[in-house]
């Protein structure tokens, strides 16, 4: 679906207000969910307890140690449903059945815990090609479990123990460095095979505690959208400028236009699909003047902040 925006220029007066509502709008893509079997850890049913088993619809790769277990039965909370996952040094991994669209991007969610009293490793998660088991496709999402404990190293520890929480939403916490999601951008050609998704602790002795794992088919390269979440906003430009003039080849580093490099090509697509064409210059460059030297100069002294005809494409 096409869809074309009109925009008049803020006023003086109601500038502040405008940028402020403009950091959290973006050009957007309708999503679908992709069913995953026993998403939550339902089965086996532990019945209040825990099962030394590899859950309902799941197959494991290293046939390792997972288990499912109660989440209210050792004073946990969030999560969906009654049970959790846990893994320790292996890989579960679930073919859905379905293929791979050209055009669309695939992003996976997890929620994990850090169990008080417990040491907890990383854990990782996103899609295989059920061609290519054990290959990641896109880029991985993860979460530092122990990082949740400020004495771990992590910058963005909080100490909140006990509480199932989503890669997406640790990721807002801080620096992001807790966790991010899975995102997979497939471009014209899709890869072959069937969609699988995985879960993934490769940290030797230290558990990971998980739930709810879920996967979105977002129909549509967004234009200008560095970070696969389906929206462009000044994430996705802070991406672009910290890799400004380096040799890439993923589109979640910045190449956007697909020439292994991130350059004034690829800046002007996430502002041409922006919601920044409709400001002037003067707020454009009030809002870039925080940006490191010398890559806010060439920025701005391209004349790459002008208007520009705005591209969308779903």
């Amino acid at each position: 679906m096409t869809r074309s925006t009109s925009h008049s220029h803020p006023s003086a007066s109601h500038g502040a207000a405008a940028l402020a509502c403009l950091l959290l709008l973006g050009a957007s893509a309708s999503a679908v969910s992709i069913p995953i079997v026993n998403h939550s850890f339902e089965g086996p049913d532990a019945a209040g307890g825990y099962l030394l088993e590899t859950p309902t619809g799941w197959t494991s790769l290293d046939s390792n140690n997972e288990f499912v277990e109660s989440i209210t039965g050792v004073g946990m909370s969030g999560g969906d449903g009654l049970q959790y996952l846990g893994v320790e040094n292996g890989t579960l991994y679930q073919d859905l059945g379905v293929s791979f669209q050209p055009g669309m991007t695939y992003r996976v969610d997890l929620a994990s815990a850090h169990r008080e009293g417990f040491t907890h490793g990383e854990v990782e998660f996103g899609v295989f090609s059920s061609d290519a088991i054990g290959t990641d496709l896109g880029t991985a999402g993860f979460m530092d479990i122990q990082g949740v404990w400020d004495g771990s190293g992590n910058p963005d520890g909080d100490n909140l123990w006990n509480v199932f929480r989503d890669a997406s939403a640790l990721n807002q916490i801080g620096s992001g460095a807790l966790g991010r999601v899975s995102t997979f951008t497939v471009g014209g050609t899709a890869p072959t095979g069937n969609i699988v998704v995985f879960i993934r602790n490769s940290t030797g002795a230290a558990r990971v505690n998980v739930d709810n794992i879920r996967l979105e088919e977002i129909s549509g390269i967004v234009l200008g959208d560095v970070n696969g979440d389906g929206n462009v906003l000044l994430d996705d430009y802070a991406i672009i400028r910290d890799n400004f003039r380096m040799n890439v080849a993923t589109r979640n580093l910045g190449d956007l236009s697909g020439d292994g490099e991130v350059d004034f090509t690829d800046f002007l697509e996430w502002r041409n699909n922006s919601e920044f064409g409709g400001l002037s210059m003067a707020q454009l460059n009030a809002m870039l003047q925080s940006v490191p030297e010398p890559t806010s100069a060439l920025l701005v002294s391209a004349g790459v902040l002008g208007a520009a005809t705005r591209r969308r494409r779903s």
